[in-house]
């Protein structure tokens, strides 16, 4: 499926992101976010995003191609609903707006450095297993706007592979009804290239970021938008890249 040049290559990217990761993430993010400040910190993550980016296209053969960032504002709070294929794409986020917050459940901020990391940067503490999770919007709101800074939400809630499908969370439109905050998509195709396994395609993975969108739609009108820019444009983007074959077939 893959065939033998993906297959070194991913032998290639794998030998030398993990390394990269570990030793970069040890040496350098772990002191960095117990003496410095949270500037200094993203500054410090920029680059291990950037030179993940590197890797994956010298070893992996994979490229990247943002579209529609000069739609997103350089500064100011906003919601960023973006589709969730593969590990790449908060390594793609970051460099767009290194400022940018996300959500994280609870049980990461009790992890050895993980979570000394997630404090230093204000990540947004929530709890997925809370009955009354969807109650913590109100706090998140208020957190994201104090801030000023972007919010990245996933919609899907977690990796979705390509050619897999899953039921679209509410959140961002809970959040945007809190904050009345702009709200922008990203649609991907990240997950044919940077996969969730061990094995990689070749190619060039797409970013795109379409809005802004303003509050005032219905719940339903909301998670219709979300379906036909995070799912919809994201298979379309998957077709593009001629792969249409692993995507569910149409009802």
């Amino acid at each position: 499926m893959y065939g033998p040049i993906n297959a070194i290559r991913s032998i290639l990217f794998n030998l030398t992101f993990y390394p990269f990761t570990l030793i970069y993430c040890g040496v350098i993010l772990a002191p960095l976010s117990l003496f410095v400040s949270e500037a200094t910190t993203r500054k410090g993550v920029h680059i291990f995003c950037k030179g993940c980016l590197w890797i994956a296209r010298i070893f992996g053969g994979i490229k990247h191609e943002y579209r529609g960032a000069d739609k997103l504002p350089k500064d100011g709070a906003l919601i960023l609903a973006a589709a969730h294929q593969s590990n790449m794409d908060p390594i793609l986020t970051f460099p767009l707006r290194n400022d940018v917050t996300a959500l994280a459940k609870r049980q990461l901020f009790s992890v050895p450095f993980i979570g000394t990391l997630l404090k230093k940067m204000r990540i947004v503490r929530i709890d997925r297993e809370s009955k009354t999770a969807h109650k913590g919007m109100d706090e998140v709101a208020k957190h994201v706007v104090e801030l000023g800074r972007p919010l990245i939400v996933y919609p899907q809630a977690t990796r979705v592979p390509v050619g897999q499908k899953r039921r679209l969370k509410s959140g961002a439109f809970h959040l945007q009804e809190a904050t009345g905050l702009p709200v922008y998509t990203v649609s991907t195709n990240t997950g044919l290239f940077w996969t969730k396994g061990f094995w990689h395609r070749s190619g060039t993975a797409v970013f795109e970021i379409d809005g802004p969108f303003a509050p005032g739609r219905t719940k339903e009108e909301f998670m219709t938008l979300m379906e036909d820019k995070v799912v919809k444009r994201s298979n379309e983007l998957v077709a593009e890249a001629g792969y249409e074959r692993l995507l569910p077939k149409a009802d």
